[in-house]
């Protein structure tokens, strides 16, 4: 509900004396707001002499009404035959149906396709079934008895050998949480239903299925204590590693913090061997470590109100980034009300007489700072001064500027120069690459960011109406390559050199973004596609006349934006009418993206990425389609 959640603050046993009731109104709506919708007190024990209700309660029934009115669905006309189909399908004893199942029930009473999915989203919505429609791998099953759902669940989370083996929970072992647990005049589930569950709770970052075995781990059962780490804040660096820290200061500290932030990072934890001989996962309670190869290592931990993280890299920048962002995601799904109550912030670290300075510094004011041309900023805590660089970046000099600029102007002098010259190369295009498809983000959500286009006739010369193709790219990270499975990801075209005009800013974008990640990207694509499959499209052909295309005819109209509003995530006015027409020709050409070649993926970091089929299967959880 978020937001839109309305709370009325109710004390019991008003007048029986056994308790006093203090409630600090003014504190509550201080920091909740129009959340909180009102106070009452109520006794159950004493009868009203008026009413003959139990005292408050009428008073009780009326805030709850009033606090009603403004919901979304009140006052909303139900339909007769929607109400009819409601109704038969709470009527039905079984707790669980499929889809077609529910979507037989509502056809019994008239209603179409698109009402059916529109009823199950309002019964949803209203608590009275459980449909996770807009979830590919949920959308065939209706819960009609949540808390036949919210049991399961339950179980699961407390199952205390899951707990004793840190968390792990092989398949073999799920019959035993879900058929023969130990409680008494429980609901027994059949296998037939596991993998439901099992991608529930991956949906709402209970647990995440571990790669290249047949089990899950339950971030809330790993180990209390933290375990043994590859490095630790305080020791000495690496040789030519940088490390830097961050602080997410918030006004509380969340329950389940850090649970779902193993979960939403799992894809980076760090494998260790142990005493035993085996792989342990470094995650605990109150933190994890991680590892993003090549862009390095970061330890998280949760101390008091504070979300510490530390990331050790060539280049650390990067990852930070991501962290921040999956933090940030985090921390808005589940809290919307901390919203305003917390912010980013780089630990001041200075040592005096052997104690460690707890001074804060606020990052985005610090990137507006050194933005300004500051170089150093003052400690209010320990007085001393500090290096904004060296502080943000753990470099004592780099130009956060022009970052943008100098990785695509050397590019054009040689990858090999470039990849000699800069440390943390990979990390450094990486981080510039998330800016900008951040940016695209912003402008349009619903379609692809990535193409190029070409004259099919090979040449640009000619300046007169001609055919071009648009190739659409498959966006993975750090393995962009164009669509290659055939049929998908190409339109043929044909437009006027005036119609190239008025989208050569766009093109031109795009065409500085492909030719810098193309000569890391491709390779690693490759690995995963097959070599031969690239070379059959031609790609090198392709991008030498997309090179000869911005360098040519497409330079005519002023390009790039320029690398520091890049980096802020805004387009300029003609690259943003780009991204506008882009979506319109494939509304036009493919209006129901039947040739597309691409999966719209969203990432744990709050955006998303549009995906080529083998790049999407990639992604998705390894559960089995049944348990026997």
């Amino acid at each position: 509900m978020g937001d839109e959640a309305r709370v009325i603050i109710v004390s019991t046993h008003c007048r029986t004396g056994e308790r006093i009731a203090r409630i600090d109104k003014a504190m509550y709506k201080r920091d909740f707001g129009s959340m909180i919708a009102g106070f009452g007190e109520v006794d159950s024990l004493i009868d009203d002499s008026e009413t003959g209700e139990k005292v408050g309660v009428k008073e009780l029934k009326d805030q709850i009404a009033e606090a009603a009115v403004d919901l979304t669905h009140m006052g909303m006309p139900f339909n007769r035959n929607w109400r009819l189909a409601r109704d038969e399908l709470l009527a039905i004893k079984e707790p669980h149906i499929s889809y077609d199942d529910y979507a037989t029930v509502c056809q019994r009473h008239g209603l179409d396709p698109i009402a059916t999915k529109t009823l199950a989203d309002l019964m949803h919505d209203l608590g009275y079934i459980v449909y996770y429609g807009d979830d590919d791998r949920l959308k065939d099953d209706v819960v009609l008895q949540p808390e036949w759902l919210t049991k399961a669940i339950g179980f699961l989370l407390e199952d205390r050998t899951t707990q004793e083996m840190d968390g792990i929970l092989p398949d073999s072992r799920l019959r035993d949480v879900w058929q023969n647990h130990p409680f008494k005049n429980e609901p027994r589930y059949d296998p037939e239903f596991y993998p439901f569950f099992l991608r529930l709770t991956e949906k709402f970052d209970v647990s995440y299925r571990l790669e290249g075995e047949s089990a899950s781990l339950v971030a809330q059962h790993v180990p209390q204590v933290r375990p043994g780490l590859p490095w630790l804040p305080e020791e000495d660096l690496s040789s030519n590693m940088r490390r830097i820290a961050m602080v997410c200061v918030m006004d509380e500290e969340p329950t389940g913090l850090v649970p779902w932030m193993i979960v939403r990072t799992h894809e980076y934890v760090y494998q260790q061997r142990g005493s035993d001989g085996l792989l342990h996962r470094l995650h605990w309670q109150r933190g994890m470590f991680l590892r993003k190869e090549p862009h390095g290592e970061a330890m998280l931990e949760l101390r008091g109100r504070e979300f510490h993280v530390y990331i050790e890299a060539v280049w650390p920048e990067y990852f930070k980034n991501v962290i921040r962002r999956t933090l940030q995601k985090l921390i808005v799904d589940n809290w919307p009300g901390l919203a305003d109550r917390y912010y980013f912030a780089v630990p001041c670290g200075h040592r005096a007489t052997g104690a460690l300075c707890h001074g804060r510094f606020d990052i985005d004011a610090l990137h507006q700072f050194l933005e300004e041309g500051d170089d150093t900023i003052r400690c209010q805590n320990c007085r001393t001064r500090q290096n904004i660089v060296q502080l943000l970046y753990g470099f004592e000099k780099v130009d956060s500027r022009d970052e943008f600029t100098r990785i695509e102007t050397r590019l054009e002098t040689g990858f090999d120069e470039v990849l000699n010259k800069f440390e943390g190369l990979d990390s450094r295009l990486a981080n510039y690459v998330m800016a900008i498809m951040q940016a695209m983000a912003n402008e349009a959500k619903n379609g692809p960011r990535l193409f190029t286009i070409a004259p099919l006739d090979g040449s640009w010369k000619r300046l007169v109406t001609k055919r071009y193709e648009l190739r659409l790219w498959c966006e993975a990270e750090g393995s962009q390559h164009p669509v290659m499975e055939e049929g998908m990801g190409g339109y043929d075209f044909e437009e006027s050199r005036e119609w190239i005009g008025r989208v050569a800013p766009y093109v031109n974008f795009i065409a500085g973004v492909l030719k810098t990640v193309a000569p890391l990207a491709l390779p690693a694509a490759a690995l995963v596609l097959g070599e031969g499959r690239l070379d059959k499209l031609g790609i090198e052909n392709h991008l030498a006349l997309l090179k000869e295309g911005t360098g040519a005819l497409l330079s005519e109209a002023k390009s790039v934006s320029d690398s520091s509003r890049v980096g802020k995530g805004m387009l300029s006015e003609e690259e943003r009418s780009g991204v506008l027409w882009l979506h319109a020709f494939l509304k036009e050409h493919d209006p129901y993206h039947g040739r597309l070649g691409l999966t719209r993926a969203p990432t744990f970091a709050g955006d998303y990425l549009w995906l080529c089929q083998t790049h999407h299967e990639l992604t998705q959880s390894r559960i089995p389609e049944r348990f026997d």
